[in-house]
């Protein structure tokens, strides 16, 4: 597959210091797909270091994962990336490092929706594979609210983007141009910021890029 650069119909751009660039860039194809859900599930059984909800990209996504980093980093300046702290996520977002020299922001506001957290491994495990994470990164959230399963609830997940998209607006991402690396669900961020409801945000394909610009105050 190759990447798909979509626009997702912003609202016209404030030409502002503080109006806010937002690319939303979903993780790539991912292995799981690849080589089929249940055969993923089979394999998580006999190792202790895989998690069924946490697979990596496929050969194909890595390759869509230098491929839209190599297009974000030719269309002007960026100032974060901020990335869920899945390893699809993680492993999308790494060559975009490479190609701008930036650090890897990990939050848990652009993480993925009905999950849960506590199948994912410390961040700190992450650090060998991944050094461009910025561990002096405060993030926006560091974990998310769970039922008594230990998953996220659905609505859980788009209060976490209500908050997200307006946190956005404000410092310090204000004025910035930032690259959220994520998963499909949170076209519902697009919604939030469009003020749309969510048949309007559309859908991003693996690796596909949705650009948003809003100003201060929406």
């Amino acid at each position: 597959r190759t990447c798909a650069f979509a626009s997702a119909h912003p609202p016209q751009p404030v030409y502002m210091s503080d109006s806010t660039t937002i690319y939303l860039l979903r993780h790539g194809d991912r292995f799981d797909y690849s080589i089929g859900k249940d055969a993923w599930v089979a394999r998580c059984r006999t190792s202790a270091s895989l998690a069924p909800s946490d697979p990596p990209l496929s050969a194909g996504g890595h390759a869509q994962a230098r491929e839209v980093a190599a297009h974000l980093a030719s269309v002007g300046r960026i100032d974060m990336i901020i990335v869920s702290p899945y390893l699809r996520t993680l492993q999308t977002a790494q060559p975009l490092a490479h190609a701008t020299g930036l650090p890897l922001c990990v939050d848990f506001a652009v993480a993925e929706s009905h999950q849960r957290p506590a199948a994912l491994p410390p961040l700190d495990t992450r650090l060998p594979y991944f050094p461009e994470i910025d561990t002096s990164y405060s993030p926006l959230m560091a974990s998310v609210a769970v039922d008594g399963t230990g998953v996220e609830p659905r609505i859980e997940h788009l209060r976490r983007l209500l908050f997200l998209s307006q946190a956005l607006q404000r410092p310090p991402f204000r004025g910035k141009t930032v690259v959220v690396v994520t998963h499909a669900a949170s076209v519902a961020l697009i919604a939030a910021l469009r003020g749309s409801d969510l048949l309007g945000a559309g859908q991003l394909a693996a690796c596909g890029v949705a650009k948003l610009v809003v100003g201060a105050h929406g």
